[in-house]
């Protein structure tokens, strides 16, 4: 005898068929993505640690090296220059000092006095010696190539002093008889009998600092070389800018600078460890509440999806007896069935008393049996579920695909063979 369903007890079997669907899905789909997900999440939680470490165990980040000035002093200098008149002129008396001019007269003025002071500039220093020479260097030179044919160095003057403090000038003075120059360059030649490349009248300083400066030793020397130009009847002293004897020295030490964590690291590291450990708890949890999915659990999804795919092909009827009578085949999955009724164009039927589909041509009937409900299948305890006790055998296989319940089915008009519809058309139902 058969029992009509409420309206509330087709409800609740709706929900308990979805709820087993989806409990299905979930395995399927945990098992197949399981693995990926764990390296994404190890990856997330290994970067998380790697930023928070860097945010927080070593809170000033990657170390970056730079240069930075540790001290700085400066070895110093100058060189001034002048001469006297020797002999009276219109433009100047006798005696009259000429002093650092631009150009010289040789006839009036032969001889140039110049001093060169040297010394340094230094928060602090302690038994510093300052040395200073100069040198008269008269030579021979190729303009083209700087091979130097003849030379001769004449010392003019050197000083030496210890104990020089910051700012003390130290000095040496030198004279040079340009007029007496001249004339030894031309005697050189005249011995030589040639006068090869161009003469050059050079002065040659040389400045040497040692002793201990901001704290630290220091030893240090410089030299420059001060062009002496003469041309017809004339000279002057090429000695450049006041400060081009002026020599910086820096000492730099390395540090390490390293940037402050900004919110970036600070917060997102902790951020990708909370969600690698979070991921990676879900997954244990979900492993163990869903289990391993079943070949039960994959064969009933796939009969489901092939449901969905062909379910405006399936018409729900009731079949008569005869219907199912005669050679039957057995088909191994609804795909393979539905595939079957449209290449012959024929209806494919899905009686819900028996829980079968059939497509029947001439006097042969291909038949697939659905795979039962995951509850079932698998062994699920549903016996918490409403009306658990109530799908048992075909009903139960019935529900799962969708159909009506037990006592709704009998409602349906039972068509005869030759009443059943062609494939596409949807069955008749009241």
């Amino acid at each position: 005898m058969w029992f009509r369903s409420t309206e509330t007890d087709g409800a609740t079997e709706e929900r308990t068929r979805a709820d087993a669907e989806h409990r299905v899905r979930l395995r399927v789909l945990l098992a197949t993505y399981r693995t990926g997900a764990v390296v994404v999440l190890v990856c997330l939680l290994a970067a998380g640690a790697w930023v928070s470490y860097g945010a927080y165990a070593a809170p000033t980040g990657e170390a970056e090296t730079a240069r930075q000035v540790e001290t700085t002093w400066t070895a110093t200098g100058n060189i001034s220059h002048g001469a006297s008149v020797t002999e009276p002129t219109a433009v100047y008396p006798a005696g009259t000092r000429l002093e650092n001019e631009p150009l010289y007269y040789s006839a009036v003025s032969p001889t140039v006095n110049g001093t060169f002071v040297g010394g340094y500039a230094a928060d602090s220093a302690a038994d510093v010696s300052v040395s200073l020479t100069v040198e008269l260097v008269y030579q021979s030179v190729d303009p083209d190539n700087g091979t130097v044919y003849w030379r001769e160095r004449e010392p003019l003057a050197a000083t030496n002093e210890t104990a020089v403090q910051p700012g003390e000038p130290v000095t040496a003075a030198f004279d040079v008889n340009v007029s007496a120059v001249t004339a030894r360059i031309d005697r050189i030649e005249s011995d030589l009998g040639a006068s090869p490349g161009e003469t050059e009248l050079l002065l040659v300083l040389e400045r040497g600092i040692d002793g201990t400066i901001d704290g630290a030793e220091r030893s240090v020397a410089d030299d420059y070389t001060v062009p002496i130009a003469v041309a017809d009847g004339t000279y002057r002293v090429e000695d450049g800018a006041s400060d081009a004897y002026d020599e910086p020295y820096e000492e730099y030490e390395t540090v390490s600078a390293s940037t402050a964590a900004g919110p970036v690291r600070s917060l997102g590291g902790p951020l990708l460890v909370a969600a690698g450990l979070g991921g990676l708890g879900a997954l244990v949890v979900a492993s163990r509440r869903f289990g391993e999915p079943t070949a039960a659990d994959r064969e009933w999804l796939a009969y489901r999806d092939d449901r969905e795919q062909f379910d405006e092909v399936i018409t729900v009827l009731l079949l008569p007896d005869a219907a199912l009578e005669g050679p039957q085949a057995h088909v191994d999955t609804l795909a393979a069935l539905a595939a079957y009724g449209i290449d012959v164009d024929t209806a494919i039927v899905f009686d819900p008393d028996r829980a079968v589909y059939a497509v029947r041509r001439d006097d042969f009937v291909a038949v697939f049996e659905p795979p039962r409900p995951p509850s079932i299948a698998v062994g699920d305890d549903i016996s918490d579920r409403p009306d658990s006790s109530s799908e048992t055998g075909s009903e139960a296989d019935a529900a799962g695909d969708g159909g009506p319940a037990p006592s709704e089915r009998r409602n349906h008009t039972r068509p005869t063979g030759a009443d059943a519809p062609t494939a596409g058309e949807p069955g008749e139902e009241d």
